[in-house]
């Protein structure tokens, strides 16, 4: 329900109560009257709109928080699967150095000198795809992953706060609506209190200052 949609059950609430003066001879309500309905519609569309304006924010906070934890969750199996990658390619690597140079023992002087040439380059390789800052070294990857991790657990917690936020601030919205028509205090005042708890609800989302145990 939208402030558009409210607005429209308030103005056909006010005209039912001036039918229901009129069919019951009282005539039009007196001026004072129909301008503190007026007033009171006035100041309950405001309140509305404002609400609905909050809800779309955070909607679209909590969409966005979706958004980055799946996309973070993907750069990080990623990264790691590359990481895992590069770890084994070094294992390899270093296990054919070791095994040319255990074979070089037997070899005539220049097979040897090949061999254990073939061997360390193996090892420099392998040492490279540890540290060769900038070209996805074995270090960065893992540095990389991390930082994914942390970014979608991050998002992950700030997820629910926005969904506790949007369904308060949608039973405020509602509540309002049925004052708009009841003119029932303790009803707004339900939906204030409601309204209150999600804007609270969505600022602690996105800032995370106060973590709450049951999120």
């Amino acid at each position: 329900m939208d402030a558009a949609e409210v607005k429209d059950l308030i103005d056909e609430a006010h005209e039912r109560e001036r039918a229901k003066h009129r069919s019951a001879g009282h005539g039009d309500a007196p001026e004072g009257g129909h301008e503190g309905g007026h007033g009171v519609k006035t100041s309950t569309a405001i309140y509305i709109s404002v609400l609905a304006a909050a809800l779309a924010i955070v909607s679209v906070a909590g969409s966005n928080a979706g958004k980055d934890m799946m996309a973070s969750a993907i750069e990080a199996s990623d990264s790691f699967a590359y990481y895992q990658s590069k770890t084994q390619r070094q294992i390899s690597l270093r296990l054919a150095a070791d095994e040319l140079e255990l074979l070089s023992a037997g070899m005539p002087a220049d097979g040897q000198a090949k061999a254990l040439q073939r061997s360390a380059d193996y090892r420099q390789q392998a040492d490279r795809m540890e540290a060769d800052d900038g070209k996805n070294s074995r270090k960065d990857l893992l540095a990389r992953a991390k930082a994914a991790e942390g970014r979608r657990d991050h998002a992950a917690t700030q997820d629910p706060y926005f969904d506790f936020a949007e369904g308060m601030l949608q039973l405020a919205i509602v509540l309002a609506s049925v004052f708009a028509i009841t003119n029932m205090g303790f009803i707004l005042w339900a939906s204030r209190a409601l309204a209150a708890a999600g804007l609270l609800m969505a600022v602690d989302g996105f800032t995370l200052v106060l973590p709450l145990p049951f999120l």
